[in-house]
């Protein structure tokens, strides 16, 4: 039991929380806004894949507080908003999409040239994630190299049982950016989780680094590490990937309201730091695993009002769970400030359901981007969720695609419309996947989108995809060094007893 400072208000937290988990508690719902519209934008992924809760840390911005935990005594701020993030003006913005188009900066700051330096200096107040730290004090970071077998990047279950097989013929390095097994909620996966870790801990032949992320798969299999005060330069003679996968973002209209929230993030809310994620709930299943969310929900005392599930799901939703709305789908979140209702559709037809959270576990994507770094022929394998075939299932023609850039999918129809009828020409021109999550949260829409249209020779079948490079997301940027000033080297002098 602690507290931190909130914007100059005291918030306390007990033992296992996290930033997000602890200022939810609160009754923050307002996490940060969003870079071009300045939205609300509330807790959502839960697992440091998209940029709601990017805030400032101890003077350090852009941290993911979903997965940072409580520290006594940090400062915590949000970095957007004018003049605050809860009462922020610059959202008039938001009502200004017909003069702020997709792409209107390269067609609006030509003419005349001695006004873009001027435009230039509003923007960059208006946006942004915060400032690093001009006169930190210097810090020296231990950098060492590891020669090893095998390589395990990734510590869910497909790599602990990738690293106990993988010990049986030679030393192995097992990392995770985060801590094993992490905060999962009680159930079979936890279990499963524990007992395997447990085998993995007690070899020999395993080295387990926690909180360390693999920034990207080099030529030569070389993988550097990133940890707290540390970069290990890792050079081993295979890699397995097993990152894992992230859960499929929503697309519908006012899909980026506070209330909004995938299954992971309202399941860990629930279930391990014991917050109830709202009042009233409608909650979207798809999977096994978002049963298991649903019911997280239902023991904390969540009244779910509907539960809207496939056929082959439907009877086994478990008592509690509210009208069951088999097949049916999302058609879209209202409320201003905050989610106010949902509209489910099946079969055309729409129902609304009023409530103040709407859970999201409509399926898996792959967490492949370290994978796709590799070459050709070099001994890397990809297991468990990360070896998923990325799907281009159906994309709604409203709300947000992209929460990092507020790319829209009627943005991704105007730059289609105006001729940029290629993935990368599409990513680079909207934006789309250029942001702080990377293509975590949007990259399947923008392929979904590519991949109805028959863009560069796809199909349906196989989505495009844009290229990945590194670093990866959630990669933390270092503060820069203090200057020094050159000096010459001093001349060489004689030892005398």
């Amino acid at each position: 039991m602690g507290s931190f400072e909130f914007e100059g208000s005291a918030v306390s937290f007990d033992e296992g929380d996290t930033v997000a988990s602890a200022l939810y508690r609160d009754g923050l719902r307002t996490f940060s806004r969003s870079m071009k519209y300045h939205r609300r934008r509330g807790l959502y992924c839960g697992t440091g894949d998209c940029p709601n809760c990017l805030m400032t840390v101890d003077g350090r911005p852009a941290v993911h507080t979903c997965v940072t935990e409580c520290r006594d005594g940090m400062r915590v701020e949000r970095a957007g908003g004018w003049p605050s993030a809860e009462r922020d003006l610059l959202h008039v913005t938001d009502f200004l999409h017909r003069v702020m188009p997709v792409g209107f900066y390269y067609k609006t700051f030509i003419k005349p040239r001695f006004a873009w330096p001027l435009a230039e200096r509003v923007i960059r107040r208006a946006t942004g994630l915060g400032a690093l730290p001009e006169r930190a004090a210097a810090t020296r970071e231990v950098v060492r190299h590891l020669h090893v077998d095998a390589l395990v990047i990734g510590a869910g279950i497909a790599g602990l049982e990738a690293a106990r097989d993988a010990a049986v013929e030679g030393s192995v390095l097992l990392c995770d950016e985060g801590r094993v097994p992490g905060a999962i909620a009680p159930g079979p996966t936890l279990e499963r989780l524990e007992a395997v870790g447990a085998e993995v801990r007690a070899l020999e032949a395993v080295t387990l680094l926690e909180e360390h992320t693999a920034l990207g798969v080099y030529e030569g299999l070389h993988v550097p590490l990133a940890g707290d005060g540390q970069l290990v330069h890792v050079h081993a003679t295979r890699v397995i990937v097993a990152t894992g996968a992230i859960e499929r973002h929503g697309v519908f209209g006012g899909n980026d309201l506070p209330g909004v929230m995938l299954g992971r993030a309202a399941a860990a809310l629930a279930g391990v730091h014991g917050v109830r994620p709202g009042k009233r709930a409608v909650v979207v299943v798809h999977t096994e695993e978002g049963l298991q969310h649903l019911r997280s929900l239902i023991d904390v005392g969540v009244d779910v009002a509907a539960t809207a599930a496939p056929s082959s799901l439907a009877d086994r939703v478990p008592s509690g769970a509210g009208e069951i709305v088999a097949d049916g789908e999302v058609q879209a979140a209202h409320g201003r400030s905050s989610l106010r209702s949902v509209v489910l559709r099946r079969d055309g037809l729409g129902k609304r359901f009023d409530c103040d959270l709407l859970v999201l576990s409509l399926g898996l994507e792959p967490r492949d981007g370290l994978a796709r770094m590799a070459l050709a022929g070099e001994p890397v394998t990809v297991v468990g969720d990360a070896a998923l075939r990325a799907d281009t299932g159906p994309c709604d023609h409203d709300g947000i695609a992209c929460l990092c850039e507020d790319v829209s999918m009627l943005d991704l129809e105007q730059a289609w419309s105006e001729g940029y009828r290629n993935v990368e020409i599409l990513k680079r021109y909207t934006t789309t996947t250029m942001g702080p999550c990377q293509g975590a949260m949007c990259g399947r829409a923008l392929s979904c989108f590519a991949a109805s249209r028959g863009v560069a020779g796809s199909d349906r079948a196989e989505a495009p995809r844009t290229t990945a490079r590194p670093p990866v997301p959630r990669t933390t940027a270092r503060p820069p060094a203090p200057r020094t000033t050159a000096r010459p080297p001093a001349p060489r002098t004689t030892a005398r007893p």
